[in-house]
């Protein structure tokens, strides 16, 4: 074992070895606030002989660095990590490129989709806009007070039917306009077998302007609106009515006297008494009555048949005759009157 040579330092003499200054050097160094760490160029030149100089208080330097809290240590790793990332990204991205470049082409057909069906929903709320949007009345054109378009109120399908509807109608008017200017030559041309042309005149006259407004309310107002909203109650209120114009028409074409028709009677006694032209006309009348009315009878079966296909019934219509009434503030107040009334 080397034999320890004594220090100069550990003269007694030596001021510094007096313990009132070695006392104070060591509070102030428990009391420091700074950072103890070991001067690694001080370590690098004594690592051989540190095993040798480590009881040695004099040889044993001490560095004093402060660190504030927002520096970063210079030994942590999170500057390599990130760095590691950072040199993963570009790899990340190239090898995700093949990926995107073939899914783009899946995104651009859905976004493409999307944007037809898009238009397709914004045309049909366009026609559905354009169907509820409220239109200027158009019918009748000598003093609107109602509008009317099958074109634009009535689905394409049953546009048809609608149209000889109308035409119907129009023929009803024509024949009661015509059956008038019958039973006014009927007046003038004075037959002697035929006394009750006064009588059939005023009842021609009145007709004229009764049954155009109740044949247009009763049942083509009816069945337009029933092909237009598919209501069950307005179907019954066609067939009801419809009905009796069938029946009408089949009367007037008859030609019984003194009820207001120029039909094949009245026909067959102004042929025999010589009135050639007045029969004429009259046969023209009586014409129209017959032709109206087959082709009322064929448009009723059609509307029926339809009626039928859908599947309305008879129930249906009650039930909704039920509850237009039950939502009519007249027929509430009617009935509380009449409740009262028996309460009383």
């Amino acid at each position: 074992m080397a034999h320890h040579q004594p220090s100069p330092f550990d003269d007694p003499a030596n001021p510094f070895q007096d313990p009132t200054i070695t006392s104070a050097l060591n509070s102030n160094n428990q009391e420091s606030t700074f950072a103890l760490e070991q001067d690694p160029l001080h370590n690098d030149r004594h690592d051989n002989n540190f095993n040798a100089t480590h009881n040695n208080e004099n040889d044993n330097f001490t560095s004093f660095r402060q660190y504030p809290d927002n520096n970063q240590d210079p030994f942590s790793t999170v500057h390599n990590q990130k760095a590691l990332v950072d040199s993963q990204e570009p790899e990340q991205i190239s090898g995700t490129s093949h990926g995107d470049g073939s899914s783009s082409n899946d995104l651009n057909a859905r976004e493409e989709a999307l944007r037809q069906k898009e238009r397709e929903l914004a045309e049909r709320e366009a026609h559905l806009e354009e169907r509820r949007r409220p239109h200027a009345n158009n019918f009748p054109p000598c003093f609107p007070i109602m509008y009317l378009d099958i074109t634009t109120e009535i689905p394409l399908n049953h546009q048809s039917t609608v149209w000889w509807l109308y035409r119907e109608w129009l023929w009803f008017e024509l024949t009661l306009v015509w059956n008038f200017v019958a039973c006014l030559c009927l007046l003038f041309s004075h037959p002697e077998s035929v006394t009750s042309a006064p009588t059939d005149l005023g009842i021609a006259l009145t007709e004229m302007f009764t049954h155009t407004l109740a044949s247009f309310f009763l049942w083509y107002r009816p069945v337009y609106n029933a092909y237009m909203k598919e209501v069950s109650l307005y179907y019954t209120m066609y067939f009801i009515f419809n009905g009796f114009h069938i029946l009408y028409t089949i009367y007037k074409a008859v030609g019984i006297p003194n009820t207001g028709g120029s039909g094949l009677i009245l026909v067959i006694a102004l042929f025999t008494d010589g009135y050639v032209v007045t029969g004429v006309i009259a046969l023209l009348a009586a014409i129209c009555w017959i032709g109206m009315g087959c082709l009322a009878i064929y448009l009723y079966k059609k509307t029926y048949d339809h009626y039928k296909a859908v599947g309305h019934t008879f129930k249906e219509a009650k039930d909704d005759a039920y509850g237009r009434i039950g939502r009519s503030s007249q027929a509430r107040n009617a009935a509380f009157s009449l409740a009262m009334n028996n309460r009383q």
